[in-house]
């Protein structure tokens, strides 16, 4: 088994490491020997407290070695890790509602409670050694199909958390495509910035731990200054790591930029070799700034479901798609422009807790997977245009895709985010436009008329709405915890509230 084998695979290189920064600037290095020796240990703490193969075991809290470790001794005893997302941490009666929310057997903290509050039954604090906890045998636990290893959860953007069913063979294969595709050796360095409940941020810790190379954890409040001391070599995030220099350099001089842009790439660190970028929607000149600068930035696609499914990489990569299908999926595009996929190895089989009731739409009864991505396929690279269940039907019942809306509004003011909607209740397309800014009004109205008038009257924003970027975080609840506009919520917070 792969993710059985990862605290073994440690012992491989014992000189290599990980660091740990956080936020008050300290910083935490652990060599592989002593992750290993570590991993051990807590295995047998675990162990000694009852728990064993199969057995369901939260990990709650903010990234930390604690997180990592416990993550990697419970794969090794064979127990279940289900990556609690970290936003429902708060008081104790919560956490301790979450091992019967989830039938979990136990729930493992990488922090102490608030206020030095006592671990609810069940669960047990990191940072209090040796762990000891006595677990929870739920009747009504559920029967996982073989070889499920671990469960996350997606954003939620739906109002929903599913419980995603990940397996061995799924994970497996999702790092053994990365390592050949990024070619990884011993002196890369991979940056992990994101929560540790996603699980793309696992997986390259997976990755850094099986083919060797270093690995630095990240907190995104500091990670610009933190890029230029810990020289990353391989940086993976949404299009707000990258947007900053984007808008810094046209922000500039004309005769400038490339001069000052090439100065700038220095937040990134000097030694950064590859720079990827998806999950929400990348604005085309960006890429192409960055590679006018000489940065190495490239597109690509996946989902927790599947995994990788298309990818750009150098000598094969084009602005503006996602690159073409990687090795081990086929991709198709349903009547509707949906993008459903064949993979031979896919990382999910299923659903569990929320979310079950949505199963057979997406893991469809011929073995394929939607993914509720709208694409087109141009020269055999995939290019995506929108999410399936954002498009706008209108009374007259006119489909209309927001996210080509959005790309243009973004496109005609650079340095700001979009969302467009029809507002409840209403039958005219509004947009709310975030900006640095709030001098910007006058400027973003003028541009979506101008859009307007190369539109359709059905097309055409009636409404712009100027707010904030600083309103614009996961901690407000407009983005998702993977950087993506929450239109839910944005809705409620802004037509709902009347707040204009």
């Amino acid at each position: 088994m792969f993710v059985d084998s990862l605290v073994d695979r440690l012992a491989e290189h014992p000189g290599q490491r990980m660091r740990f920064l956080s936020r008050d600037g300290g910083t935490l290095v652990k060599t592989y020997a002593e992750i290993h020796d570590d991993a051990v240990k807590l295995m047998g703490e675990l162990r000694d407290s009852g728990l064993g193969a199969g057995d369901l075991v939260g990990v709650l809290g903010p990234n930390s070695y604690e997180w990592i470790l416990a993550d990697l001794a419970l794969l090794a005893l064979g127990c279940v890790p289900v990556a609690i997302p970290a936003e429902n941490r708060s008081g104790a009666a919560q956490i301790g509602g979450l091992v019967g929310a989830y039938r979990l057997a136990a729930l493992l903290l990488t922090q102490p409670l608030p206020d030095g509050a006592a671990p609810p039954p069940a669960t047990a604090v990191l940072t209090d050694r040796p762990v000891k906890l006595d677990p929870v045998r739920h009747a009504d636990a559920p029967v996982l199909p073989p070889g499920v290893r671990t469960i996350a959860f997606s954003s939620g953007t739906a109002g929903t958390q599913k419980g995603l069913l990940l397996t061995d063979d799924g994970i497996a294969n999702t790092v053994e495509l990365s390592a050949r595709a990024w070619q990884v050796t011993t002196d890369d360095d991979l940056a992990i910035v994101m929560p540790y409940s996603n699980f793309q941020q696992r997986y390259l810790t997976y990755l850094a731990i099986w083919t060797g190379c270093a690995a630095t954890v990240v907190p995104p409040e500091i990670m610009f200054q933190a890029f230029k001391a810990v020289e990353p070599t391989i940086i993976l995030g949404p299009p707000s790591f990258f947007e900053l220099l984007h808008n810094r350099v046209m922000a500039a001089d004309p005769a400038d930029r490339v001069e000052k842009g090439r100065g700038w790439l220095s937040m990134y660190g000097s030694r950064v070799r590859l720079m990827y970028t998806g999950s929400a929607p990348v604005p085309p000149a960006m890429v192409a700034l960055f590679h006018e600068l000489g940065a190495p930035l490239y597109e690509l696609y996946g989902s927790t479901e599947i995994g990788w499914i298309a990818m750009n990489v150098p000598g094969r990569a084009r602005a503006g798609t996602a690159g073409p299908p990687v090795d081990g999926i086929a991709v198709e595009l349903g009547d509707d422009g949906e993008v459903i996929v064949r993979a031979d190895r896919p990382q999910v089989v299923g659903y569990v807790y929320e979310g079950v009731e949505t199963q057979d739409a997406v893991f469809l009864p011929d073995g394929r997977i939607a993914t509720g991505d709208l694409g087109v396929m141009e020269d055999g690279f995939l290019r995506l245009t929108g999410r399936k269940k954002n498009v706008i039907i209108t009374r007259s019942g006119v489909k209309i895709n927001p996210a080509e809306l959005e790309a243009g509004i973004e496109r005609a003011l650079p340095g700001v985010r979009a969302m467009v909607a029809l507002p409840d209740g209403a039958a005219l397309l509004a947009c709310v436009v975030w900006t640095e800014d709030l001098g910007r009004a006058a400027e973003a109205e003028e541009a979506v008329q101008r859009l307007n008038a190369g539109h359709e009257p059905s097309h055409r924003i009636a409404t712009t709405i100027v707010r904030p970027m600083a309103e614009l975080t996961v901690e407000s609840g407009l983005l998702t915890r993977n950087f993506k506009i929450d239109r839910g919520a944005v809705t409620r917070a802004v037509w709902r509230s009347g707040d204009r």
